[in-house]
């Protein structure tokens, strides 16, 4: 039957060799045109499987949901996966405002679909794998970035961020950008104005990060997954009122044994710094760090465990600095209300 098949295809492509071209049409859009009399047959095989797709490894940082060890599409931590338009579930060879599936070109405007995709038909983490897993949203994304430490490092050759939750476990994000310095992931979350869509992302290079808008939604970004953490409550934490006690938490320098040329406190120097908690609840200091706010690189930790800090209590440190600096800060990082705060004071003579 499958020969009689073949021969009907081939005489229907024999009547009209010079005037047709065979067009191949793929599932992803594309469309691949070869003219008519080059075509010697067409033939039918096994269809080939599709490609695997995983999530990798399920890793607990100790926050609200659990991380996939791997961007969608990529088989390793260190490797980028595919890239993906904000609401498409497909990666393309080029991204733009022409190709991108929710811009209506007639009407110059685009599609709403919605402005949270988790877990949709548009989420291309739950379409590639299965309704367990679904893009972060803003808030877990927010998360991630507040409530573990990021430290830039390397594997096989590829520059990202370790990020350690507060349990000790921890994942690896590649940097996505040409630069390989700077990381761009989508969440599920949309924020427009007038003009465009713009998409929330997580932002990070030099040591400075953030969770903000500011890109167009058409073009192609990493995913990094998430799914359910069964033992996380189901109640998110509010942190409306954290002010009244962040706005009265302090830092400050107290002298020290300070040596200086020409303005610049030379290497050896060591300062007195203290940490007030002048609120009426306790925090939890987890970090002592100094750096010159000339380059903002942080020094090591000088904390050896993470130290409670009571109501009205103030904490005494001497720190001393392996270089010299121009401007020293002292950056101290504690923890609110499960959520990470940062207070600094800068030396001036």
């Amino acid at each position: 039957m499958k020969k009689i098949i073949l021969s009907i295809i081939s005489v229907a492509f024999a009547a009209n060799l010079s005037a047709q071209t065979v067009n191949v049409h793929f599932k992803n859009g594309q469309t691949i045109q070869y003219p008519s009399d080059n075509v010697d047959y067409v033939d039918f095989s096994v269809k080939a499987p599709d490609p695997t797709v995983s999530a990798g490894a399920v890793v607990d940082l100790g926050l609200s949901v659990y991380w996939a060890s791997c961007n969608l599409g990529a088989e390793s931590p260190e490797e980028f996966g595919d890239y993906y338009a904000w609401g498409e579930t497909k990666p393309k060879s080029g991204y733009s405002k022409d190709n991108y599936s929710y811009y209506d070109k007639d009407k110059a405007k685009y599609i709403d679909i919605g402005e949270d995709i988790a877990g949709t038909e548009y989420d291309a983490a739950t379409v590639n794998l299965g309704s367990d897993w679904r893009m972060p949203t803003y808030t877990e994304m927010k998360e991630l970035v507040d409530q573990c430490s990021w430290e830039w490092t390397q594997i096989k050759g590829i520059n990202g961020y370790k990020i350690t939750g507060t349990n000790g476990n921890s994942i690896f994000l590649p940097a996505t950008s040409n630069y390989n310095s700077w990381l761009y992931y989508w969440t599920s979350n949309l924020q427009s104005n007038q003009y465009e869509e713009w998409t929330w992302l997580l932002v990070k290079q030099n040591g400075s990060y953030t969770v903000s808008s500011g890109i167009y939604s058409y073009v192609g970004c990493s995913i990094r997954p998430v799914t359910k953490n069964p033992n996380a409550s189901g109640d998110p934490v509010d942190h409306s009122q954290d002010h009244l006690v962040t706005d009265k938490v302090s830092a400050s320098f107290g002298g020290g044994s300070i040596s200086s040329i020409n303005g610049r406190i030379m290497a050896g120097s060591s300062f007195n710094v203290r940490f007030a908690n002048n609120s009426s609840e306790a925090v939890t200091l987890i970090s002592i760090q100094m750096y010159d706010q000339g380059n903002s690189n942080k020094g090591n930790n000088v904390l050896t465990s993470e130290v409670e800090v009571t109501a009205g209590e103030t904490k005494a440190y001497n720190v001393s600095i392996g270089t010299s600096m121009l401007a020293p800060t002292v950056c101290f990082t504690y923890i609110y209300n499960k959520k990470k705060y940062i207070v600094e004071a800068t030396w001036t003579n």
